[in-house]
C-alpha cells in the first residue's frame, strides 16, 4: 500500500483511468461498440504494458466521479485447476478451452465491458458499465458455468471446480509505472485457490476420454463432453431458447427421413458472388447427404431431419470438422475468399455450441475474424429474440460475422436485427411449395425481402439459384451475395477470389 501513497490524487487516477481504457484493445478481448474491430494478444505474449487512447479523458471522468456506483477492480477467470488436472493433455487442448471459455465470457459479459487473455490459462475482465455487486456475480457465473462445461455436472458441487473467479482492485494490480503486474495477478487467483481448497478435497487426475468409449478419431475432452451431453445429466445442456414445435425446426422443408447410421456424408463449397467487389469472393459449405447407394443426395438443409435431437449436432459435427479441412487447404494456396460455413439453431442454440464450434479452434484466430462467416439456419418460428442475441453474442467472437436464415414469407426481419447482425440468408431450396413461382414473381417476392430488410438495415443473400433469369436478376438487383448450380457448380474446396463484374451478367442471356 506504501507504492499507492506515493502518487498524487491526480497521477493515482489517470494511472488507473488509461490501462482500464485500453484494456479491450491491448488484451484481445472486444467490447459491444467495436465488435468489427480485430483485436488480438496472443496467450503467450510476455508484455504487460497498458498505454493511452481516445477513451481515457471519458473514463478519467468516470473514476472522479466513482461514489460507490461503479467498481474498480478487474475480475479473473483462471483455467489453472483445469490446466493442472489434466497434464500433459493440456497443451494439445488448450486453444478449445479457451475458446469455449470466450464464448461463456461473451454470454454473460454485458454491452460495454471488455475482457482479454493474459498467459496460457486467465482471463482478465473490466466490467465498465457494470455496478460493483453485478458484476462479481457475473465473474461468478462465468466461472460456474465454464467449470460445468469443461467436463460435465459431475464434477460440479463436488470439490474443487474446474474454473476459478478471483478478483483484485484495479490500483494492486497495475506496477508503478501503470503496466500490469502479472505476480498480482497470479497471486490473487492463488489466494482464491486456498480458500477453495480448505473448503474441498483435493481431486485426482482428469480423463479428459472415456475409455470405455467407441474410439473415434475426436479429441478426447470433446468426447468427455458429448457423453455429458447424451446423458442428460446437465441442465446447462439444455436449449436457451423457448420450447418448439418440431415443425418450426425446418419451416417449409418437406420432412427428412432419420439419419442412418452408415449414411455417407460429403461436403462441397459453392462459389458465390459477392456485390462488394463484384466478384467470386466467397465459397459456401454445402453438405451432401447419401443413405443408400445411388440413390440422390439430400443437400444443404435437406440433409437434417426435423425435430431430430441427436442427428442435428452430428451433421453440424461433420460440416464443421469438414469445413475447417477445406479452409486449412484454401489458406496452403494462399487463399483471401471468405468461407460461408451453414450450420443449425438445433445445434447453436444450446449452451453444447462449443462441441460443434470447437474445430473452429484449429484454424488461426486473423483467418476466423477475416474470413469465417457463420450461416445460421434452421432458427424455429417462434424463438425468442433474447435467446438468438445471447446465442449471437456468444459465437460472434469467433468469426467475421454471423447471418440468419429467415424464410420468404414473414421472414421475422425485426428479430434478426435486434440480434445484431447485418445479413439475412434466403435459401430457395428451403422454398414450400406455396412459395414456389416463375421467375417474375419469385424476383418480385425477392425484392420485396430486400426492400424490407434494407429497411430494418439488413442485407439480403440469396442461396440455391438453379436458373439464369435469377442469377442475373439477384446479381443486378443489389443483393450481398448469391449463389447456386445456376452461377457456377460445386468445388471439393475453397478456391481463390475470381473477377466477377455486373456487366457480364448484364451483357449475358436473361
Amino acid at each position: 500500500m506504501a507504492k499507492k501513497d506515493k502518487r498524487s490524487k491526480g497521477g493515482l487516477m489517470t494511472t488507473l483511468a488509461r490501462p482500464l481504457a485500453a484494456f479491450g484493445r491491448l488484451m484481445g478481448g472486444r467490447s459491444a461498440a467495436a465488435e468489427e474491430e480485430e483485436i488480438v494478444l496472443p496467450a503467450e505474449a510476455g508484455s504487460s504494458s497498458l498505454v493511452d487512447d481516445s477513451f481515457t479523458l471519458a473514463l478519467e471522468g468516470l473514476l472522479a466521479e466513482d461514489d460507490g456506483q461503479y467498481q474498480t477492480k478487474l475480475h479473473l477467470i483462471s483455467l489453472v485447476e483445469f490446466h493442472e488436472a489434466v497434464g500433459d493433455k493440456w497443451s494439445r487442448i488448450a486453444e478449445k478451452v479457451m475458446l469455449i471459455a470466450e464464448g461463456v465470457i461473451n454470454l454473460h459479459l454485458g454491452a460495454g465491458n471488455v475482457f482479454g487473455r493474459k498467459g496460457s490459462d486467465l482471463f482478465v475482465l473490466v466490467f465498465r458499465n457494470t455496478p460493483a455487486a453485478e458484476a462479481r456475480r457475473r465473474a461468478v457465473r462465468i466461472a460456474q458455468e465454464l467449470g460445468t462445461r469443461l467436463v460435465g455436472s459431475q464434477f460440479a458441487g463436488h470439490d474443487r471446480p474446474l474454473a476459478l473467479a478471483a478478483e483484485i482492485s484495479l490500483g494492486d494490480a497495475l506496477t508503478g509505472d501503470g503496466e500490469l503486474n502479472l505476480e498480482a495477478l497470479a497471486a490473487a487467483v492463488t489466494e482464491t485457490r486456498a480458500v477453495i481448497a480448505e473448503q474441498a478435497p483435493a481431486r485426482g487426475p482428469i480423463a479428459p476420454a472415456d475409455d470405455a468409449a467407441p474410439r473415434r478419431a475426436v479429441d478426447p475432452k470433446w468426447a468427455a463432453m458429448e457423453r455429458a451431453a447424451r446423458e442428460n445429466r446437465d441442465p446447462n445442456w439444455q436449449p436457451v431458447s423457448v420450447e418448439r414445435a418440431p415443425a418450426d425446426m425446418a419451416p417449409g422443408l418437406d420432412a427428412t427421413p432419420p439419419l442412418p447410421g452408415d449414411a455417407a456424408l460429403s461436403l462441397v463449397w459453392r462459389p458465390t458472388w459477392m456485390e462488394e467487389g463484384e466478384v467470386i469472393g466467397a465459397y459456401r459449405a454445402q453438405v451432401l447427404r447419401v443413405d443408400q447407394p445411388g440413390e440422390p443426395a439430400y443437400e444443404g438443409s435437406r440433409a437434417y431431419p426435423t425435430a431430430d435431437g441427436e442427428s442435428i449436432p452430428k451433421l453440424d459435427r461433420f460440416v464443421a470438422g469438414a469445413a475447417v479441412r477445406g479452409i486449412k487447404a484454401a489458406m496452403a494456396d494462399s487463399g483471401s475468399a471468405r468461407m460461408v460455413v451453414p450450420l443449425h439453431w438445433g445445434s447453436l442454440g444450446t449452451t453444447a455450441r462449443m462441441s460443434v464450434l470447437g474445430p473452429f479452434a484449429d484454424i488461426p484466430e486473423a483467418i476466423r475474424t477475416q474470413n469465417l462467416i457463420i450461416d445460421l439456419f434452421g432458427l424455429p418460428a417462434n424463438l425468442a429474440p433474447v435467446s438468438l442475441s445471447e446465442a449471437v453474442t456468444a459465437i460472434r467472437p469467433l468469426c467475421r460475422e454471423i447471418m440468419i436464415r429467415v424464410p420468404l414469407t414473414d421472414p421475422a426481419l425485426n428479430r434478426a436485427a435486434l440480434a445484431g447482425v447485418s445479413m439475412v440468408t434466403i435459401d430457395l431450396a428451403e422454398l414450400p411449395n406455396a412459395d414456389k413461382t416463375d421467375d417474375e414473381h419469385l424476383l418480385a417476392a425477392l425484392e420485396r425481402l430486400r426492400r424490407e430488410a434494407r429497411a430494418a438495415g439488413l442485407a439480403v443473400c440469396v442461396w440455391g439459384v438453379r436458373r439464369r433469369r435469377v442469377v442475373v436478376g439477384t446479381v443486378l438487383g443489389g443483393f450481398a451475395m448469391m449463389n447456386g448450380p445456376g452461377l457456377m457448380k460445386d468445388l471439393p474446396r475453397p478456391a481463390k477470389v475470381l473477377p466477377a463484374p455486373r456487366s457480364r451478367f448484364a451483357a449475358g442471356p436473361s
